[in-house]
């Protein structure tokens, strides 16, 4: 009760005026989200996802980085890089997988619509993967396009931490 009351005093007072004129009820709301948030941020296959998520964007970031500005790409570098990078997506996805499955029907209706962005972004990400995939097996791979793929792959990442507990803060440690 007293932590329920004190969390609601942090968030009208984080809120400012706006916050002070909310109803206890829309308070009530963005406290049990905020409390969903935390509790899945903290379940070990959502912390298994998210750290095979950052070591993606590391080997995206490490690749294009390599090819942004090349006049060739180092195809033994480039291979390993996207090896990596599609053994963590599928490691990623299977723990989100696993993660989904903790959750109960009532934080799944209320995370229904994130959840159903992050899965477009895993979507898309893994057809930017095999598009890069397919790229780094040619002869001589274009720079320009693994480049590309890799900062695409990244945009995706990027937009799914935006989702997350902590939004931009969290994109900033990812990034570290």
């Amino acid at each position: 009760m007293k932590t329920r009351l004190f969390s609601t005093l942090l968030l009208t007072l984080s809120f400012g005026a706006v916050g002070a004129m909310a109803s206890p009820s829309t308070m009530q709301g963005k406290h049990e989200m905020s409390h969903d948030h935390m509790m899945m941020a903290n379940e070990p296959h959502h912390v298994l996802a998210m750290a095979y998520c950052q070591n993606i964007n590391e080997f995206a970031k490490a690749l294009q980085g390599q090819t942004a500005r090349a006049s060739a790409v180092n195809v033994e570098f480039a291979r390993a890089a996207v090896s990596e990078m599609r053994r963590s997506f599928d490691q990623m996805k299977q723990h989100h997988q696993e993660h989904s499955k903790t959750m109960n029907a009532d934080t799944n209706t209320k995370m229904g619509g994130m959840m159903q962005q992050m899965e477009t972004h895993q979507t898309q990400m893994n057809t930017q993967l095999t598009a890069l995939e397919q790229e780094v097996q040619a002869a001589t791979p274009d720079p320009k396009k693994v480049s590309s793929l890799a900062g695409s792959i990244r945009t995706h990442i990027d937009a799914m931490w935006k989702m997350m507990p902590g939004g931009e803060g969290s994109r900033m440690k990812m990034r570290m």
